[in-house]
């Protein structure tokens, strides 16, 4: 018969949670029993599993992290700050990259539930229909990252995209643009409408009307801003500004404006969002939307491990980080 966790605390004279807390050395323990029970288990050969050790304590110690690809700086570094939290309160973090496809991300949360994590981060703009019933079915604790809820039923974390294109959009009117281009996303993504709309109401609140050509759905990629720059500056009534739904599209905005004959600023101002690091090395160096990524990914984990360590008690919060418009090289003022 295997050894238990049971046997090894019946042995060394203490509680089950005793002996987690020595191996796992997640609570602190007098030397004297820490000595004892590492005695016992190795006399008794004990090598705890994890699945079993997590269906005891009701804890595995493991987050899965759900994000919809790798290629996107703003991501890695929200990877990077989430698991650095995590780590400092000793739980290991299983990334699940999802392409954005809606049945692999069910196939990874099924997984994950199955090795009993003990929550789950996912990074998204818009739950769908089938995350949300996948949470209501499943007592798994989730914070959507990058996401606003506002109807509290799950945790969520964000800035304000609307607020934060309006802002976007009004900078670049102030410096003279009339004309200005918005390289958007898919419409599917509540982020993408959020920021569409906050674009949109910043034009129709200077006097602008706004014109559908000039907005442009595609990926958050270089390639996008590229294919998407060529397409624009093409034409011959060109905008005098391009407003990029990120950085990575905005570097692809400008690479096509060079491969057009175009300066930027000087013929095209080009804006982006995130502030990812590039940004200002970059030549010029983006004027662009900051957001808090950092400390978005250090907020989130924050917030799981709260809500794992009340449990029933806690109650789901929406929270809504700072945005700034870093002002850079890449924007200029026209004359009116």
């Amino acid at each position: 018969m295997d050894i238990t966790i049971k046997d090894v605390a019946l042995k060394a004279n203490v509680s089950i949670a005793t002996v987690s807390r020595v191996l796992n050395q997640s609570k602190p323990v007098s030397k004297a029993v820490r000595e004892r029970v590492l005695k016992v288990v190795g006399e008794l050969n004990f090598n705890p599993n994890s699945v079993a050790r997590s269906l005891i304590m009701k804890e595995s110690k493991l987050i899965g992290v759900l994000i919809p690809g790798i290629e996107n700086t703003y991501i890695s570094i929200f990877v990077q700050a989430i698991e650095e939290e995590f780590f400092k309160h000793n739980y290991t973090t299983l990334l699940c990259n999802t392409k954005r496809d809606t049945d692999i991300e069910l196939h990874y949360l099924k997984l994950l539930r199955e090795k009993y994590v003990d929550g789950v981060v996912l990074l998204t703009s818009a739950p769908k229909p089938k995350h949300i019933e996948f949470f209501e079915n499943n007592a798994v604790p989730v914070v959507f990252a990058s996401h606003t809820d506002k109807q509290r039923r799950f945790s969520s974390i964000n800035i304000d995209d609307y607020k934060a294109a309006y802002d976007a959009t009004r900078y670049l009117i102030q410096l003279g643009h009339r004309r200005i281009a918005f390289f958007g996303g898919p419409r599917m993504y509540v982020q993408v409408i959020r920021r569409l709309e906050g674009y949109k109401q910043a034009l129709t609140d200077h006097g602008i009307e706004y014109d559908e050509k000039l907005y442009y759905p595609l990926d958050y990629t270089i390639e996008s801003g590229y294919e998407s720059g060529m397409k624009l500056f093409r034409q011959n009534d060109k905008p005098t500004a391009v407003f990029c739904i990120s950085d990575m599209v905005a570097i692809g905005a400008i690479r096509a404006a060079d491969d057009s004959g175009l300066r930027v600023p000087e013929d095209i101002s080009v804006m982006g969002f995130d502030d990812i690091p590039i940004a200002k090395s970059y030549l010029p160096g983006f004027t662009t939307v900051r957001q808090p990524v950092y400390e978005l990914g250090v907020q989130a984990a924050q917030m799981l491990l709260k809500q794992i360590r009340q449990k029933e008690d806690y109650a789901p919060e929406a929270k809504i980080l700072p945005h700034e418009i870093i002002i850079r090289g890449s924007c200029i003022k026209v004359s009116l």
